[in-house]
């Protein structure tokens, strides 16, 4: 089932990515974190996948002009208009992609459009926003004599901070398999540098990465991690701690993950994914 597949690359792949307070309907959006912006991340290293997992290049303005995922898996070179980011352009062998941004009137981030080397859209990304925060992100393809169908929705839940809690991830039946709706809740954030939220919803292998533009999901780190696909399936908690560089930034990221229901059910073991800088 594709579910399993995609649980086997969270657990593996994605325990790198992990929340706080209540929700609330009328989030306040936080101020900006100006340190964020002058953070230059080099590498992202998890044991026992290609190395480094995501790599960062920078121009002299510290704006990123090019990312390498899982070792040359995909490698995308980014083009800005301004300082909005216009283009990321994959640029490996077998596939010369192009995921196109578009913005709305307001200049919040609208769409991107993944657009292949004949010039064809075949897939669409699309964001609904609850005033500066993303509520909702969803997927479609492109299916002949149909038009486009939605493959995939997550929607986001946050605390007053502005960090998120809940993320669902729902996805209708296609191609064989069957519908699938994932919850992943994130509680206990500290104070410091969150460096990784775009990987939180990157399908890694499935689907091309994108990095965000104009909103954030963390902006600190969260210290426990709830995962669940439904009764039967995989699902765990994750407790997570971190040795920090002086200028709060994380080194290191060590998860104590104990499965609490599937196939590994009362299994536990150790993450760790490790970070670098320019």
């Amino acid at each position: 089932m594709r579910y399993n597949e995609a649980f086997r690359i969270v657990v593996f792949t994605l325990l790198l990515f992990s929340c706080k307070k209540d929700d609330t309907n009328n989030p306040t959006p936080p101020p900006p974190s100006d340190a964020v912006k002058k953070v230059l991340l080099k590498d992202i290293t998890i044991p026992h996948l290609p190395s480094p997992f995501y790599h960062f290049e920078y121009n002299s303005d510290s704006m990123v002009t090019r990312v390498d995922f899982a070792s040359g898996f995909n490698i995308y070179d980014i083009v800005y208009n301004g300082n909005r980011i216009a283009e990321m352009q994959n640029n490996i062998i077998v596939s010369h992609d192009t995921l196109r941004y578009l913005y709305d009137n307001a200049g919040k981030l609208s769409m991107i459009n993944f657009i292949n080397q004949e010039n064809i859209t075949y897939r669409h990304v699309s964001f609904l926003y609850n005033g500066d925060q993303v509520k909702e992100i969803y997927w479609d393809h492109k299916v002949d004599n149909v038009g486009s169908l939605i493959d995939r929705t997550v929607t986001f839940t946050y605390y007053p901070d502005g960090n998120v809690k809940l993320i669902t991830d729902h996805r209708p039946a296609h191609d064989g398999s069957p519908e699938s709706t994932t919850t992943d809740l994130f509680e206990s954030y500290d104070n410091k540098i969150n460096v990784d939220d775009f990987s939180l919803i990157h399908d890694t292998y499935h689907d091309h990465l994108f990095l965000f533009q104009g909103f954030r999901l963390q902006r600190n780190n969260p210290g426990k991690e709830t995962f669940s696909a439904g009764a039967g399936f995989t699902a765990y908690t994750a407790n997570y701690t971190y040795i920090y560089k002086s200028d709060n930034t994380p080194s290191s990221k060590t998860g104590d993950l104990l499965f609490t229901d599937g196939s590994q059910a009362g299994q536990r073991f150790q993450t760790n994914s490790f970070y670098t800088y320019y």
